[in-house]
């Protein structure tokens, strides 16, 4: 079994060794919270970052949306002529096929017409050359008639190609606009697609940074619970050290009543012996003698 003073320097072996182990951890500890700040710091400003450039991407594609909304109506638009060319085609092929088929230039024709009727009107004629003459124009008349339908139809027609014509037109010029407003969108079709590419690196390595700083947050803990179990024992066996050198006080002050108590007890008996003996004593001899202190 180990003395007081034995315990004490074990003890203090104890503490001494534990503090030893304590330095190089608490040195650890500071470089791995270095450590897990710094990931932190880079975590949070690339999401910062990452944020920014939602927003940035955000706005471009608003303006994209813009462009993407006016390219849209303008294809409708574009579809809508589309769709009237087909019904404009479709009128003038209904209009073609009610023409008649004529073998004659009605021009020429009106021209002879119109010779026979001031012939019938300024020249004497027979009855048998009248009647001729009315035939013949009554024939006339007849495929006149069919020539000014011709005409009328053609009119139409004319009309309807002309239609088209312009329909044909505001297409073309739907589409010189629709490429004009995609070149204009290019630029931000291709900000979005850097941008983005950007973010998501960006939020990649941010990520990279907070799955690091959670490996280093544990080594923390482990650290600290290292640290913490030492200065658990390094506390117990202070107080178990702080016990000891307060029995071994207590045992030296007993130690030095008790050899306080023989020496008083010792020069008493000597006092006593000088009474006896009739010797001469002192005053404090006397007061021993008597069992004063």
């Amino acid at each position: 079994m180990r003395t007081l003073t034995e315990n004490e320097e074990f003890y203090k072996a104890k503490i001494y060794s534990l503090n030893k182990e304590r330095v190089p951890l608490i040195e650890e500890l500071r470089k791995l919270r270095e450590s897990a700040e710094g990931y932190k710091q880079k975590r949070d400003e690339k999401n910062r970052e990452v944020q920014l450039l939602a927003q940035q991407i955000k706005e471009i594609r608003k303006q994209n949306d813009e462009f993407s909304s006016r390219l849209s109506q303008m294809k409708m638009e574009k579809e809508k002529l589309y769709e009237k060319i087909r019904e404009l085609s479709s009128k003038i092929k209904e209009q073609k096929s009610k023409l008649y088929f004529i073998s004659f230039n009605g021009e020429q024709l009106k021209k002879k017409r119109d010779e026979l009727e001031w012939k019938q009107q300024t020249t004497p004629l027979s009855l048998e050359e009248e009647n001729v003459i009315v035939k013949q124009i009554e024939k006339m008349e007849e495929d006149l008639a069919y020539y000014e339908e011709n005409l009328k139809i053609q009119k139409t027609i004319d009309q309807l190609k002309k239609e088209m014509e312009q329909t044909r037109q505001k297409i073309i010029d739907i589409k010189n606009h629709m490429q004009e407003e995609y070149e204009k969108s290019k630029p931000l079709f291709e900000q979005i697609k850097t941008l983005t590419k950007r973010r998501d690196e960006l939020r990649s390595s941010a990520d990279t940074d907070h799955k690091n700083y959670i490996e280093v947050f544990q080594k923390i803990i482990q650290c600290e619970n290292q640290l913490t179990k030492i200065e658990e024992e390094i506390s117990l066996y202070k107080a178990q050290q702080v016990k000891i050198q307060r029995e071994r006080r207590e045992r030296e002050a007993q130690e030095k009543r008790k050899k306080e108590e023989e020496i008083l007890q010792t020069k008493v008996k000597q006092a006593q012996e000088k009474l006896e003996k009739k010797k001469r004593v002192t005053l404090q001899e006397l007061k021993l003698a008597m069992g004063e202190k």
